[in-house]
């Protein structure tokens, strides 16, 4: 695959130094081309470059304000042990099955093992069975944050639905989480709004972003060519062969094959 071109904005809070130090890895280098954008009507032609295709991802630099998640996209935060996919209401079947397939194609997931987190009393108790029995994906709850941080198992799911205001992902995360709008054909990623001091993971809030966009550039990129062209099948299945040939065959009418020979 051809190195990646990746376009950042640059927020207020970033500077030339904060980029140098960004960097300093020479291994960005060796996976994307950072073309960078530092200004508001810059940000709308890096969104313009992203739509039209002349960038194969958008990564949001560092800002005071939080990065708005756009209203067709839903938002995941990754961190190095699991996706979290913060909910303003209960999770539905719905939601489980598009976790499941962004799990899939954007973090190349096969089979995801996803959990859902409650803190109170769910409507349907029994929606992590359901989806499991009705749609085959591998789902378990509910448990409460405090379940997930004291048994230390958020590592055991690709996938956790938590609420909106749940502290989960920070309590668990030991590195810089990352934000990822996801459900959309544009690949856009942004630092998670969390405090830090440490000038190392100041330097990540743009690294872990870019890092996680090109991993999902490229996960999609041989997700969809896998599926265009499927193999036809190497071998005949004898059986299917078999299941024709013994398949009951109509049963002439006598009254036809009479009026058929008396024709003749």
């Amino acid at each position: 695959m051809e190195k990646l071109k990746i376009a950042i904005t640059q927020g207020s809070e970033t500077s030339e130094e904060f980029f140098h130090n960004a960097f300093e890895d020479p291994t960005l280098f060796e996976l994307c081309t950072p073309i960078t954008y530092d200004s508001a009507d810059s940000m709308k032609a890096a969104l313009q470059d992203l739509e039209e295709g002349n960038v194969d991802a958008l990564v949001y630099a560092p800002t005071e304000e939080p990065v708005k998640c756009p209203a067709d996209a839903t938002e995941v935060v990754v961190t190095e042990k699991t996706c979290f996919m913060p909910l303003t209401k209960e999770p539905t079947e719905e939601d489980i099955v598009k976790l499941r397939d962004i799990l899939e194609r954007d973090f190349d997931v096969r089979n995801p093992r996803i959990a859902i987190v409650q803190e109170n009393s769910m409507q349907n108790p029994e929606l992590a069975n359901q989806v499991t029995t009705e749609q085959s994906i591998n789902t378990y709850g509910p448990y409460t944050s405090e379940q997930i941080q004291n048994e230390d198992i958020a590592c055991h799911f690709d996938g956790i639905i938590v609420p909106e205001d749940s502290t989960l992902v920070t309590n668990v995360s030991q590195e810089v989480p990352v934000r990822y709008f996801a459900g959309r054909e544009e690949v856009v990623t942004a630092p998670y709004s969390s405090v830090q001091t440490d000038e190392m993971e100041e330097v990540s809030k743009l690294t872990h972003p870019i890092y996680t966009a090109i991993d999902i550039v490229r996960n999609r990129a041989f997700f969809d060519e896998v599926r265009q062209d499927p193999l036809p099948k190497l071998f005949r299945d004898k059986r299917e062969d078999r299941k024709q040939n013994e398949a009951p065959q109509p049963i002439p009418n006598n009254e036809t094959t009479e009026n058929t020979e008396q024709a003749s």
